[in-house]
């Protein structure tokens, strides 16, 4: 049924004047009777639209005149009606409250009350398809999973240091293969000096698979295994001499991998691999020192306080600034003194014998090489000494350069000596420890 939206009558009390005076009189003595009728129809109409379920109006609302109206009066109704407000147009969300306001308040009931939800739907055996597998695992019989299950184990998970016996022994039940195929030039098969053995015959390859446990003589139960040939056959006979003889051949049962495209062994004794090294093998802190076993301190059965005292004695005696004046020379002369002894002094920076003549006529070449070298000795008049400042990557190059810019200087050369004392290399270059010497 198509809902009706009446105009309510205007909110603002009509004041109506005598026409022998202009005083104002209440509305309840001068409001005539047909406007009481006007207002209870209006009402009517409004809660029969209620009942009806309207719940928005159209702009073009209809004025409804109660019957028994006159149609002269209608320029006056049509007066007062230009003369009322707009009405309000409602939002969704005003809509929505107000039609929620109406359920809780009873003047509105709820179609979906009414409804009955088990009506829709399938049932549940509906839903069940007909391939169900009956032996399927069902999860509520599994019981509750705890810490305890993690305990378990398969069998690559072995931990050798708690004793687990090793999976990948082989079974001496079998026999192995032991000698490695090899090709016409006395290598192993497949091979390959960078990725190592590739040949999936191996030494874990079994010559002697088992039978199955049907057919295998401690297994076999005759009772149960079907009979090719009855009791007594000549070919009963025969087929086990042929069998017999086959596994006397001791040959490999292959078979063609379709991704290797190779002969792979059919019964391999199966690899388990071993754990993975989390961390490297504990070992004594001493495996890494240069001290003798005889000549070890024992930090551990000193004491805190005594074994503090004893380390920075130790550390003060290999440290410059804790020794006593001229230990450092002394130190120094200790270490020169073989040179000195032997008359040799080929490997050490200290100076020797230098002829002047032989200098000036040199100079061009020193004055090139310049503060990258020092003049120390001339030894045999045509080996010359330097000591080297330059990095060590260069030094065996500049002294084929030296003695070629010596030559130059029309000066005979036989050899080039670049000494750099204990430096054996350029730590502020090569990313090595300033302090890690002797240098």
């Amino acid at each position: 049924m198509p809902s009706i939206m009446v105009t309510p009558p205007p909110t603002t009390i009509c004041t109506f004047r005598r026409r022998s005076g202009h005083q104002k009189e209440h509305p309840s003595n001068t409001m005539p009777t047909t406007t009481l009728r006007l207002r209870a129809t209006f009402l009517a109409i409004a809660l029969l639209s209620l009942n009806d379920g309207a719940e928005s109006f159209p702009s073009n609302r209809a004025i409804i005149r109660p019957p028994g109206r006159r149609a002269q009066g209608h320029g006056r109704d049509t007066a007062l009606a230009a003369k009322a407000p707009a009405a309000v147009t409602e939002t969704e969300a005003e809509i929505r409250d107000r039609i929620l306001n109406e359920i809780d308040s009873g003047l509105r009931t709820s179609v979906q009350a009414d409804i009955d939800l088990s009506d829709y739907g399938e049932p549940e055996d509906a839903l069940a398809l007909d391939d169900d597998d009956d032996g399927a695992i069902d999860p509520s019989t599994l019981g509750q999973w705890d810490e305890s299950d993690m305990l378990d184990k398969f069998d690559y998970e072995w931990n050798p240091d708690e004793g687990d016996e090793d999976p990948n022994n082989i079974n001496p039940a079998y026999e192995y293969v032991t000698d490695v195929p090899l090709d016409d030039e006395g290598n192993e098969v497949g091979y390959n000096p960078i990725f190592g053995h590739s040949n999936p015959i191996d030494d874990r390859t079994i010559i002697n698979p088992p039978d199955s446990y049907v057919i295998d003589e401690k297994t076999r139960d005759d009772r149960l295994v079907p009979h090719d040939f009855p009791e007594g056959d000549p070919e009963r006979e025969s087929n086990a001499k042929i069998t017999a003889f086959r596994k006397s051949l001791r040959q490999v049962e292959t078979y063609r991998d379709e991704f290797l495209k190779v002969e792979v062994p059919r019964h391999t004794a199966k690899w388990h691999g071993y754990p993975e090294q989390l961390a490297f093998p504990e070992q004594d802190y001493t495996n890494n020192r240069f001290t003798r076993e005889e000549d070890r301190t024992d930090f551990d059965a000193l004491g805190p306080a005594r074994a503090r005292k004893v380390a920075v004695e130790m550390a003060r005696a290999k440290n410059n600034e804790w020794l006593p004046e001229g230990t450092s020379a002394a130190y120094h002369a200790r270490k020169t003194a073989v040179y000195r002894e032997l008359g040799v002094i080929t490997g050490s920076t200290l100076r020797g014998e230098i002829d002047e003549d032989v200098v000036a006529r040199i100079r061009p070449a020193l004055d090139v090489l310049g503060d990258v070298v020092e003049l120390l000795s001339i030894e045999v008049e045509t080996v010359f000494r330097f000591k080297y400042h330059g990095l060590i990557k260069n030094k065996r190059g500049m002294e084929a350069w030296a003695g070629v810019l010596i030559r130059n200087c029309d000066v005979d050369c036989t050899g080039v000596v670049f000494e750099t004392g204990h430096r054996k290399r350029d730590p502020a270059y090569d990313g090595g420890d300033h302090w890690y010497g002797p240098y």
